[in-house]
């Protein structure tokens, strides 16, 4: 089972492609680069033996051989192929089980185990959702994996707001503040919308995210104490938009604008 760096093969087609076109903008290389990589997948590779990057890991169908490879790149720290994660995903459901024991060992590298994840998700096959609770009330900061929980409970029903809930005030501080995310996205529940509240008011420096939570929630009755926060002295000019800006969203009345001479945000969106 030979390993290929893929993303350093194609880099190297990249630049020659680049040379034989020369004087084309950033933009206009970025517009090619669907059709660059198109072209890299569907050519004879030498490297290759003749054989095209694209249709390289058709050639495995047991899901063993499959998740072999997706640890062995993650190890060498090499990119996944995209073809490896499109045969995976081709391969199906046959290869849930292992991606399921891959997402679930904490033993397994963040990155490997947030792969696992995403090609779940593309499989469309069912994770125990204990797995995605877990990881956004245990995150203790921005991760790959809690990312991709976060994603996948936005998309779950509403009855993933309840779940959340539950292990909310045990929850870390990051997990706390994305379970709250995710919730906004399920419209409705009045717990949600009142610890949005007591953060948008206490969490200085955050206001203008939590503002932004309460507009996305679309519930006029975060009108009021989006005005008691904008009368927050502490305020800086972002935070001060975001709040007025939810307040108008929800169908509000936010009054006549502060100034905040000497904040360089203001300044330098007067200035514009």
């Amino acid at each position: 089972m030979k390993i290929y760096d893929f993303d350093a093969k194609f880099f190297d087609y990249a630049r020659t492609w680049m040379a034989m076109h020369p004087g084309l903008t950033e933009d206009q290389i970025e517009a090619k680069y669907n059709e660059m990589m198109l072209s890299w997948l569907n050519a004879p590779a030498q490297w290759l033996n003749g054989e095209k990057p694209g249709m390289y890991f058709n050639r495995y169908s047991d899901p063993k051989d499959l998740l072999k490879l997706l640890e062995e790149y993650n190890k060498r720290n090499y990119g996944l192929p995209e073809p490896l994660y499109s045969r995976i995903v081709a391969v199906g459901s046959s290869c849930a089980p292992g991606l399921v024991r891959i997402a679930m060992n904490r033993d397994k590298p963040e990155a490997l185990r947030a792969t696992a994840m995403a090609l779940l998700k593309d499989i469309d096959t069912a994770v125990p959702i204990d797995l995605y609770l877990d990881m956004v009330a245990n995150s203790r900061e921005p991760n790959e994996l809690s990312e991709m929980a976060a994603d996948v409970l936005k998309e779950g029903d509403a009855s993933v707001v309840d779940l959340l809930m539950d292990r909310y005030d045990d929850a870390s501080e990051y997990g706390q503040k994305l379970t709250l995310d995710i919730c906004a996205n399920h419209r409705g529940n009045q717990r949600v919308l009142e610890l949005i509240v007591e953060r948008l008011l206490r969490c200085a420096g955050e206001r203008d995210y939590y503002a932004a939570l309460l507009e996305h929630m679309g519930d006029p009755a975060a009108i009021e104490p989006l005005k008691r926060a904008l009368q927050l002295t502490e305020l800086d000019y972002l935070e001060y938009l975001a709040i007025r800006n939810a307040i108008e969203a929800l169908g509000g009345e936010a009054g006549e604008e502060r100034e905040f001479n000497g904040d360089p945000n203001y300044e330098a969106l007067r200035n514009i």
